[in-house]
């Protein structure tokens, strides 16, 4: 399993968590790679696996991947270019933590 923090840059409003949600809201509809099962829970259309996600101290987002091992980094790498395509510019890191 993979961990990913996505540090917001300082003094951002409205939340990474509300930005990822309403992405995911105005896509939604076949229009995007990622569906969403619930809230911060998250399938990608083509990789087996899920994003769990929720909104932590700081307004830091902490996912966890969890996918078959060996492919893991698929999903990883989605998610991390929906975050960069749809709210990068709201992001002032990502940080991966392999566990």
């Amino acid at each position: 399993m993979k961990q990913v923090q996505i540090v917001p840059l300082a003094n951002d409003k409205p939340t990474l968590k509300t930005l990822l949600s309403d992405t995911e809201r105005r896509l939604r509809g076949g229009r995007t790679t990622f569906k969403r099962k619930k809230a911060g829970k998250w399938v990608h259309v083509r990789y087996s696996g899920w994003i769990s996600w929720d909104l932590a101290k700081g307004g830091v987002i902490e996912a966890k991947v969890h996918a078959k091992e060996g492919s893991e980094w698929q999903l990883l790498q989605a998610f991390i270019g929906y975050v960069d395509r749809h709210i990068g510019q709201y992001v002032q890191s990502i940080n991966i933590i392999y566990k």
